[in-house]
């Protein structure tokens, strides 16, 4: 005969230490980030976007002798490269971004390309969209971005670090929201944890000429919502964005470091 009874005690036995990490995980709060995505955000690789790696090495040997700013991102960095003279006429900028780029790209990129002869008084990061398009956790996002500040840091211990919050892109200026709003509030923490870091707050609504404030259509497709400060696919800056975005990072700079390094 069966011994039934032992098996039951078993189960239930299990189902008590299940139960128990139930509420220990509860009491514990919000489950840690994937290990998984992080270890893939913050593993250093090459871009496989073909265009993007010709792209690099085109920055790559543009690396000048010096420079007052350097840009670190993607391409919404990138698509000012040929405007930033006539942007910052006074201000030697090297745009050290590339299309496509996510945060495993950038850090690849730092052990190809020797930065440190530059010394720059700042240096300004806008990079987490594309992770944020190809599916990895805001948590991972964070992190990755907090390891390419922590490199920059490392490049030039005396520069001050602007970081820029990842702008609204979408139809209506919301996709990703629920991931991309989690990374921002991360951002502006990671500059409350560590010196001569800065957060470099783009505002959401002014940003998409007033729309990502309105109301969202409920049970339907978003339609396209249109902003002078971007281009058709709504995530791509214009030239009036561009400017937009200058004077975000010439008003951020005079208030975290006393003077306008975006002359």
């Amino acid at each position: 005969m069966r011994d039934t009874g032992g098996s039951m005690r078993r189960w239930v036995g299990l189902s008590a230490i299940l139960c128990l990490l139930t509420i220990a995980e509860a009491f514990a709060g919000e489950p840690k980030c994937d290990p998984l995505a992080i270890d893939l955000t913050v593993t250093p690789q090459r871009t496989m976007i073909y265009a993007s790696l010709k792209e690099t090495l085109k920055v790559e040997t543009a690396r000048p002798e010096r420079a007052d700013v350097v840009l670190i991102g993607d391409s919404l960095f990138a698509g000012w490269r040929t405007d930033l003279p006539t942007a910052f006429s006074s201000t030697a900028i090297y745009d050290f971004a590339v299309g496509g780029d996510r945060v495993p790209n950038v850090l690849w990129r730092f052990e190809k390309t020797d930065l440190s002869p530059l010394r720059p008084s700042a240096v300004a990061l806008l990079i987490g969209t594309n992770d944020l398009a190809a599916g990895t956790p805001a948590c991972a996002v964070a992190t990755g971005i907090e390891t390419v500040v922590e490199r920059l840091r490392a490049i030039w211990p005396q520069t001050p670090v602007l970081v820029l919050t990842i702008p609204p892109r979408g139809a209506d200026f919301h996709a990703l929201d629920d991931r991309r709003l989690e990374v921002n509030g991360a951002i502006a923490a990671l500059a409350d944890r560590l010196p001569n870091v800065h957060a470099v707050v783009i505002d959401d609504d002014a940003f998409t000429c007033g729309q990502f404030g309105k109301p969202r259509q409920a049970g339907a497709a978003a339609p396209r919502l249109a902003c002078g400060n971007y281009a058709d696919d709504n995530l791509h800056f214009s030239t009036a964005g561009y400017v937009a975005l200058g004077n975000t990072l010439r008003a951020a700079a005079k208030a975290a470091l006393g003077k306008d390094v975006f002359r």
